[in-house]
């Protein structure tokens, strides 16, 4: 069991909405790979921000790869991670 916790924000409901079945999964995989542990397997923060980027795997449905912004905050308690913008494209 994981001590991160994924906060989505509600706004992000319609974004996530949007997409496709597979992009959804591929999207659920990578918040699962966000709670184990948000510094592994992400890509270098990105520069001049406290924010990092991780992409899924492809799509099953379409092959798209979708981007999660977010934000690590591990010196709370508990800690946590904040996804802030998703983008979705081939």
């Amino acid at each position: 069991m994981s001590d991160w916790h994924v906060d989505v924000p509600a706004r992000l409901g319609e974004e996530v909405g949007r997409l496709t079945p597979g992009g959804r999964r591929a999207v659920h995989d990578a918040l699962a790979r966000l709670a184990k542990d948000p510094r592994t397997g992400a890509e270098e923060p990105v520069t001049g921000a406290e924010i990092r980027r991780i992409l899924t795997e492809p799509a099953a449905d379409n092959g798209d790869r979708i981007t999660l912004l977010y934000r690590v905050h591990g010196d709370e308690d508990p800690r946590r991670v904040e996804i802030i913008f998703l983008l979705a494209g081939p």
